[in-house]
């Protein structure tokens, strides 16, 4: 496996971030088989050899997956110019059942998708890249399962538009830079009030603050959001703040859910190029 020297140094431990990393390999305190490196400069894993101080630099070489409750007012980063509170820092503290992970362990961790400042609950971090990249590719359209306390009283014909597919308009400084309908959504009511109302919403899409956007479309701006499912992953009594290895069945589940999805990936394909084919044979 080749990586960038930046992204190798990070996952070892030897820098909280991709930018020391960088000042260290300008300083030419990092060596690549013996030659200095430079930036722009790639490791093979398996086979480079990478020192710093005359000692080898190793990397985590067992592949984990571990989920956090994620607390509102965390920020889902490694670093933060402004200072705020982040969603690592959590898993610098014993798991639920007292493990402790390792800073070459930490540092070899990246988040699964992400969690907005303001919203709770599941959220998946790992050092296997393929399967993040593949559990958070838009082609699989994985489910979300969230739950949201939405303002007023959330009325049938609102609960249809968002099982139905809203339109969203995305603005910055007054600008419109983007608009588009949402995928159906599945909306489970689970109270009403004349305040606000408590609703369960699945949704495939992973664009940026979707669940929030889709509400606020409808007419019922988010008040608190938690998302409590991932594929048929569940974040069950996990306190907030907490975290958890997951266990060999839930990510084999993860696996089976994936490759459930490339198949009908594959089908689809398939149908799609007999179909052009087709079209093609009948202009002839």
């Amino acid at each position: 496996m080749i990586v960038r020297l930046q992204v190798y140094l990070a996952r070892a431990g030897i820098s909280s971030s991709r930018r020391k990393a960088e000042e260290l390999i300008k300083a030419g305190k990092i060596l690549i088989n013996g030659r200095a490196a430079k930036l722009g400069d790639k490791v093979d894993i398996n086979r480079d050899k990478v020192t710093i101080a005359g000692q080898k630099i190793e990397t985590v070489k067992r592949k984990f997956y571990l989920m956090l409750n994620k607390p509102v007012g965390y920020l889902v980063a490694k670093s933060d110019a402004r200072g705020r509170k982040l969603a690592y820092d959590l898993l610098g503290n014993p798991s639920e059942s007292g493990e402790k992970l390792t800073s070459t362990e930490l540092n070899s961790l990246f988040n699964v998708g992400r969690l907005d400042l303001n919203t709770e609950g599941l959220l998946l971090f790992t050092n296997d890249g393929d399967f993040a990249l593949r559990l958070t590719h838009p082609r699989y359209r994985i489910k979300k399962v969230y739950i949201a306390k939405v303002q007023g009283k959330i009325s049938d014909e609102s609960v249809e538009k968002l099982q139905s597919g809203v339109w969203v308009t995305v603005r910055e400084e007054g600008k419109i830079i983007d608009r588009y309908r949402t995928l159906p959504a599945t909306v489970r009511v689970l109270g009403r009030g004349a305040e606000f109302s408590v609703i369960v919403i699945r949704i495939s899409e992973g664009r940026k603050r979707e669940i929030r956007r889709m509400c606020q479309a409808a007419g019922h701006p988010v008040i608190d959001l938690k998302r409590i499912q991932i594929g048929e992953l569940e974040l069950g009594n996990l306190q907030i703040g907490k975290w958890r290895y997951l266990t060999e069945k839930e990510v084999a589940g993860l696996r089976r859910l994936l490759h459930e999805k490339e198949e009908k990936q594959k089908v689809r394909f398939a149908r799609r190029k007999q179909y052009e084919r087709l079209k093609k044979f009948k202009r002839r």
